[in-house]
């Protein structure tokens, strides 16, 4: 903890302090003591000067003053101005002469002379003062050995000083780390605020430094919340417009880990989840083997997802890699149908043909010559030539209503004038199967193409009578509903089986193939009824029972122009 960090920064700072202010304490005072100590022997060697008598023998009074000069172990010298030593208080004493002697040299100068030296006499360091009158100098010495001498009455006070002086440190420097640690742990309590969005409130703190780093990370924290709040802006809007997307996106990092999928990826893989290997969601091996080898060219797979087919562009892009699948089932379904309606084009125009070239040929030959076999054969050429120019224009009416690549002119129409027409066109198919027809025509006029709607009730018309049974029934019922026309054309024929309901409105369907070329279909007539009505943005209902009959319930808005 920062707190206890401080703490023991200050203790050790302290101690040394203290440590070194003792010491220095230790030395001031023992120069102090030792000024005392000079200033106090001076006066003693003052006293014993005044006591002694130059006229009587100076080696007893030497030794009885010397007892009561300063303290134990002093030593009391008399000498003459010539250094002559003339009494001693230490009767071992070399009697040397003491003029070379720095407080004896000091003391003829000055009067009064100091000096520190060892003594080889004594074997010890001694303190000298000297005190020069009347042509003899006064000496006392005591033993001295520096700081240490002062030592034991220092040590304790300074102990208790320092240690007093410690724990009122301490103290303060505890209260002080406390101080700066507050505002630490405050700041550092709203930082944590930043990960939840939420205002920071700091308090006015004794030291305007922390005050500024405060004011700092207010600004920046605003700034952040401002930009998370843009970003997360962004990021709804982007995953809005993905979800609206009809593809599916998945974008995934380097090492194949979901950065971003759309609504549309989640509905093809259900578990689909961010921050999630791709391996855990995709398992087809084309896919995982082309993520494996993407390179700057992008990938293309097509895979097959509940019967609908998707094609996978897989791109490798700065950040990562993405995945679009795009439905190409219509396309795909759309391509089939086209290859098999050519297919079927060519088929259906392959057997007629065929027809006319063997009649064409027997007839250039000169192989027939019964007139009435050459009549039948020029009559069968034009049968098959009729049905293949009908075959034609049933394919380009379809294609241009697909196309909408037609000039459509509506007109106001009735229904029954039409249906009139038809009718008299079938009549003689009618008689020979002896098909009764009721007719319940409503008098709505709509507006459309004449030449649509006779294409589209004649071919209603004609397959009720054509797939009719022998003294069948056609029921054909027209009326109002709203705002749309109701048409419904029913027959008593053999029907049509639930299988193929499905399939009637494709091109080229039969559901009888024999009886329908017996008939002379072309297998487009329900598709182009299907492709009027779409024309017409309405919609067509089949009713079908095998061996009972079918029903088609045709609805068409009514639109007042056209």
């Amino acid at each position: 903890m920062m707190q206890k960090a401080i703490f023991k920064y200050f203790t050790i700072v302290l101690i040394m302090t203290l440590f070194v202010s003792s010491a220095v304490s230790l030395v001031i005072l023992s120069d102090q003591m030792l000024d005392n100590t000079k200033e106090y022997m001076l006066y003693s060697v003052k006293l014993i000067e005044h006591e002694l008598n130059y006229t009587q023998p100076l080696e007893l009074q030497v030794v009885n003053l010397n007892d009561i000069a300063y303290g134990k172990n002093t030593r009391l010298t008399v000498i003459d101005s010539s250094g002559n030593v003339l009494a001693d208080s230490d009767t071992n004493s070399i009697k040397e002469n003491h003029a070379s002697r720095t407080e004896v040299k000091n003391a003829l100068k000055e009067g009064v002379g100091y000096a520190t030296r060892y003594s080889t006499t004594l074997k010890k360091n001694l303190l000298y003062v000297a005190y020069f009158r009347d042509n003899h100098i006064v000496r006392l010495s005591i033993p001295y050995s520096g700081i240490f001498d002062n030592m034991s009455t220092l040590i304790e006070p300074l102990f208790l000083s320092s240690l007093l002086s410690l724990f009122v440190a301490l103290f303060f420097a505890y209260k002080f780390s406390k101080t700066l640690n507050h505002p630490l742990y405050d700041i550092n309590h709203e930082i944590m605020k930043m990960k939840d969005n939420q205002t920071l409130n700091f308090d006015d703190y004794q030291y305007e430094e922390f005050n500024v780093i405060a004011r700092k990370i207010k600004a920046q924290s605003s700034k952040i919340q401002e930009t998370l709040s843009v970003l997360k802006k962004e990021r709804i809007k982007i995953n809005s417009i993905l979800d609206q997307m009809n593809e599916g996106f998945i974008l995934l990092d380097s090492q194949g880990i979901v950065l971003m999928c759309n609504e549309k990826a989640r509905q093809l893989y259900p578990h689909l989840d961010q921050d999630q290997s791709i391996r855990n969601f995709i398992f087809d091996y084309r896919i995982i083997d082309q993520l494996q080898k993407i390179g700057h060219e992008p990938k293309v797979v097509d895979v097959k997802k509940d019967e609908e087919i998707y094609r996978c562009f897989i791109s490798k892009v700065d950040y990562g890699v993405t995945l679009l699948f795009v439905n190409v089932t219509e396309s795909v379904n759309a391509m089939k149908m086209r290859q098999e309606f050519f297919s079927n084009v060519s088929h259906e125009l392959k057997t007629p043909m065929t027809s006319i070239r063997g009649y064409s040929e027997l007839l250039q030959a000169g192989m027939i010559d019964n007139p009435e076999i050459r009549k039948a054969s020029l009559t069968k050429i034009l049968k098959e030539t009729e049905h293949m120019s009908q075959l034609i224009n049933d394919i380009l009416m379809i294609s241009r209503l697909e196309n909408k690549d037609i000039d459509v002119v509506n007109h106001p129409l009735t229904l029954k004038p039409i249906i009139d027409e038809i009718v008299e066109s079938l009549k003689v198919e009618m008689d020979n199967k002896k098909i009764e027809l009721s007719l319940s025509i409503a008098d709505v006029t709509f507006y459309a193409n004449h030449q649509f709607i006779y294409h589209l009730m004649n071919n209603l018309l004609t397959n009720a009578v054509k797939y009719n049974k022998e003294n069948g029934k056609i029921f054909v019922s027209s009326y109002r509903e709203k705002n749309d026309l109701i048409i419904e054309v029913s027959d008593t024929g053999k029907g049509i089986s639930t299988i193929d309901q499905g399939r009637v409105f494709e091109r080229f369907f039969r559901c009888d193939q024999g009886r329908d070329k017996e008939t002379g279909g072309t297998g487009l007539g329900l598709s182009i009824v299907k492709h009027i009505v779409q024309y017409y943005q309405g919609y067509i209902d089949l009713k079908s029972e095998l061996d009972v009959g079918t029903t088609f319930k045709i609805v068409l808005p009514i639109t007042s122009s056209d």
